[in-house]
């Protein structure tokens, strides 16, 4: 799971006008840093494909936190959010095996990364403070190896 935070991380920080993608989730956000991601493993669902391996695909849950709220004037925060909409998800799409547009740069034992969508802007809390941002959704389908307990 380290690896792909770390590949989220490696594709967020490509994205123009994004400051900062944390692999692992900070104490606080610096304004300094914003716009920001952070990045939570979500639910999985687990799907045997024979006696030793499975199919895993996991929810990942990539927030982007742009704006404090009830800073600047009306509807200049919203302005700032709107243009992630779509540069996020196009950068994604380009990514279907979280690859790093070079040879050889995709992770070997993940099928794909599907698109779930975002949520449109929202108010997202972190940390005791609230800014306007994003969540999006990506679902990552990993191939993983089960070991039988001996008498099994």
């Amino acid at each position: 799971m380290s690896d792909i935070r770390q590949r989220l991380a490696d594709i967020q920080k490509t994205i123009t006008g994004i400051k900062r993608a944390y692999v692992w989730a900070p104490q606080s956000l610096a304004d300094s840093d914003l716009p920001v991601f952070c990045t939570f493993a979500g639910p999985a669902v687990l799907t045997s494909i024979g006696e030793t391996l499975a199919e895993e695909n996991r929810t990942w849950l990539m927030r982007l936190y742009v704006k404090p709220v009830l800073q600047g004037i009306d509807g200049e925060a919203e302005k700032s959010v709107e243009p992630f909409l779509v540069t996020v998800r196009n950068t994604f799409l380009s990514h279907p095996l979280l690859g790093k547009g070079t040879k050889d740069s995709v992770l070997p034992w993940i099928e794909k990364a599907t698109w779930l969508g975002d949520s449109g802007i929202q108010v997202l809390s972190y940390a005791g403070q609230n800014y306007l941002g994003i969540e999006f959704k990506l679902a990552i389908t990993t191939i993983v190896p089960i070991s039988i307990a001996l008498y099994e």
